[in-house]
């Protein structure tokens, strides 16, 4: 008689970012409002009554994602900070300007959290945005003051102000602005930065490119 091999259950905690890497994944390929629960179940391989066990329900999972969003972010910025080898200016654009950072802020999952329903997702992204990127741009700033590029030291309470403001006016989907008022906004943005940094105007113009 054969023996059967019971499987040892999964780890909680690996079951549930399985959960939210197939639903991120559903998410990016059908939209959000196009993925009932009941896909999610079926692609992971779980029963109803696991799912809820984890995440009450899909819009938990939105939120699983915004904080997993914040804490890549925090990564890819610290990684940033940590290269020897690039210049101040190299690291802030790298920073604003980047293929990954654009993966990372303009997928459809960020699409869905930045309607104007999802606000309180929006606001927690923020949050994450302010308390943990600003220190660290602020830190690449401060070596570009020893540099000799930047004229003037940049406040973290600067940076902060500036992410809460254009978060709030670009990305809240609160405003419709035109691709042509967005992009007078974001030279609005520009124009600030250079000036708290103490640089010539057109110096930092990446910050608003963006191609």
């Amino acid at each position: 008689m054969r023996k059967i091999v019971k499987k040892a259950p999964k780890n909680p905690e690996v079951r549930r970012i399985e959960i939210i890497s197939v639903a991120e994944k559903l998410f990016e390929k059908n939209g959000y409002d196009k993925t009932p629960v009941e896909s999610i179940i079926k692609k992971v391989g779980i029963a109803k009554g696991t799912f809820y066990y984890y995440f009450k329900s899909k819009k938990d999972i939105l939120r699983a994602i915004v904080k997993q969003i914040g804490t890549e972010m925090a990564e890819y910025f610290s990684t940033i900070v940590e290269i020897k080898n690039l210049t101040a200016i190299e690291k802030l654009q790298r920073m604003i300007r980047s293929p990954k950072k654009k993966a990372i802020t303009e997928s459809s999952v960020m699409r869905v959290i930045h309607k104007p329903e999802n606000r309180e997702l929006q606001e927690q992204l923020n949050i994450q945005s302010i308390k943990i990127i600003a220190p660290l741009m602020a830190k690449v700033l401060a070596e570009g003051y020893k540099e000799g590029f930047f004229k003037k030291l940049v406040s973290v309470e600067s940076i902060q102000l500036m992410l809460a403001g254009s978060q709030f006016i670009l990305d809240s989907g609160l405003f419709e602005w035109s691709p042509k008022k967005r992009v007078v906004f974001l030279k609005s943005i520009q124009t600030l930065f250079e000036q708290l940094a103490g640089v010539k105007p057109g110096v930092l113009g990446f910050i608003s490119d963006e191609k």
